[in-house]
């Protein structure tokens, strides 16, 4: 497409237009939009440069979302029913990939040389940021060589990342996992994991969560049941502070985890 105005689409259960602005500065871009938008309002799209792509679900609600592509060869990917607010820049051939079912409070995330990929039914609470760069290169001056080289970025399914976390460059969070508020993502880590501190550690393994708040897991907990239903004993998962909480944990969820999954989501894949 061309350099443009606005893209409309028709509300889906009323009068209400959504809007999305797109301006592009380039040729052979691609911007695919949803024919269906759940909320849309206060967002816009700015590519500058050539061959980049941009591609997102159904029933998307974006409030107050800037799409910034700057350079050749970009690729944004949202998938359905994702909720998003913040700042989404991509420069260099960098790449954001996120799944469905995804909420993203007012997060920046910035991909240069590198891949964000981010799973599904994840939950990022306000102030995330997640990098695949340092922006600046450092260089060894007897080498004369760069020395901080851009790493891609994972979160697999159904992570929680509390108010304030940073995700830097080389990070792999797993699934499952809880990251604390205010901390800083370095390294790579296990799945069923809590994590919290900065530079993050490992401060309990063999847990999950929901977005609902229970002082227990319950059947009606679905998603929760559902990436825990491959979870066993939880000893390969690494040591816990507290052994004898994770021996209780292995005796209690396989029988609900079993008897739930073998109904209602023996048909998904996980």
């Amino acid at each position: 497409m061309g350099q443009g105005g606005a893209l409309q689409q028709p509300h889906e259960r009323g009068i209400t237009v959504a809007q999305i602005k797109v301006v592009d500065k380039g040729v052979n871009n691609s911007v695919s939009l949803p024919q269906h938008w759940k909320i849309l309002r206060n967002s816009q799209v700015l590519i500058a440069g050539d061959n980049n792509t941009i591609a997102i679900g159904e029933k998307c609600r974006f409030d107050g979302l800037n799409i910034v592509l700057k350079g050749n060869n970009n690729t944004l990917q949202i998938g359905d029913n994702v909720l998003g607010t913040g700042v989404f820049t991509l420069s260099g051939s960098g790449k954001l990939l996120i799944g469905d079912n995804s909420t993203i409070g007012r997060c920046v995330m910035t991909a240069y040389h590198g891949t964000i990929s981010i799973g599904k039914d994840c939950m990022f609470a306000q102030g995330l940021e997640i990098r695949t760069t340092d922006s600046h290169p450092v260089f060894d001056l007897r080498t004369r060589r760069r020395i901080n080289s851009d790493r891609d970025v994972v979160i697999e399914d159904y992570v929680w990342c509390g108010a304030r976390v940073t995700v830097l460059k080389g990070a792999r969070i797993a699934k499952s996992s809880i990251v604390a508020l205010g901390s800083i993502v370095t390294k790579q880590f296990e799945p069923f994991t809590l994590l919290g501190g900065y530079p993050a550690k490992v401060l309990r393994t063999g847990v999950t969560w929901t977005r609902r708040t229970r002082n227990e897991i319950l059947e009606e907990d679905e998603v929760a049941m559902m990436y825990t239903a491959d979870w066993s004993q939880g000893a390969e998962y690494g040591p816990d502070p507290q052994p004898h909480r994770v021996e209780t944990n292995a005796r209690k969820i396989p029988g609900w985890v079993n008897r739930f999954v073998s109904g209602t989501f023996s048909r998904r894949k996980i």
